[in-house]
């Protein structure tokens, strides 16, 4: 058991589960058919069983992500690398927020970032260096299982109706949250929002050849198709019920 809380497992060790291994199929598996679940229960439940259900899965997020870094700070592996300056990291605050204090933007910035975003985290992972039980794969699995889900359970029962023409809102916010935190990673040479280098294994790698920060430009096309896909089901959009 003690190997499952062992903190000082660095990128390229032995032993991790590895992108599109069974064991990380296995975690993908379980975590669809939870969610989906969970997105049943919330579709079929009243109006007060859905606040209970949005702040359990939100707050839940916090929670493990909270309790991560208290554990990681204790075992002194706490470091400019495990700030919460991703934006699954960040996700999880909104999400938090959202489910405490609605928002309508807050609600269309979750589905047009934090939830796709969370998605390429759970198909791309960034921690397969880790066994697939340690504590850090799990709870990454499981942190980026609830953002999806918080946000799928929403649009399924149209709490959160994705509108299109609050893109361009969208998209400033991302760039707002991005500036600084590109800025830091400059300055700190770290990585958050995988904005110096692509994450490895992911399509990023794909135009990893125009340099940083020139591969960034890569977002944009990727950006461009996964919102086409995602938007074309919400082409007569209402408005969001949660305010």
């Amino acid at each position: 058991m003690a190997e499952l809380f062992d903190f000082t497992i660095k990128n390229g060790a032995a032993g991790g589960f590895g992108m599109f291994s069974a064991a990380h199929f296995t975690w993908l598996a379980a975590l669809v058919a939870a969610g989906s679940g969970v997105c049943l229960a919330y579709k079929n439940a009243d109006e007060n069983s859905r606040r209970i259900i949005r702040r359990a899965a939100a707050w839940g997020a916090l929670g493990i992500e909270l309790l991560r870094a208290a554990l990681l700070f204790a075992a002194g592996e706490y470091n400019l690398g495990r700030l919460p300056l991703h934006l699954c990291a960040m996700a999880v605050y909104i999400c938090a927020l959202h489910a405490w204090r609605g928002g309508a933007l807050t609600g269309q910035f979750l589905y047009a970032f934090c939830m796709p975003g969370a998605v390429f985290a759970l198909i791309f992972p960034d921690w397969g260096y880790y066994p697939a039980l340690h504590f850090m794969s799990a709870s990454s699995f499981v942190i980026h299982g609830l953002i999806v889900t918080y946000v799928v359970m929403q649009v399924a029962a149209r709490d959160i109706v994705p509108d299109v023409k609050k893109c361009p809102q969208c998209l400033g916010l991302m760039l707002a949250l991005a500036l600084p935190v590109y800025i830091f990673d400059r300055i700190t040479g770290t990585n958050y929002m995988f904005l110096n280098w692509p994450s490895p294994g992911s399509p990023l790698e794909w135009v990893a050849f125009l340099g940083s920060p020139g591969f960034v430009l890569g977002y944009l096309p990727i950006l461009a198709a996964v919102w086409a896909v995602m938007y074309y089901p919400f082409r007569r959009t209402g408005e969001n019920k949660m305010q």
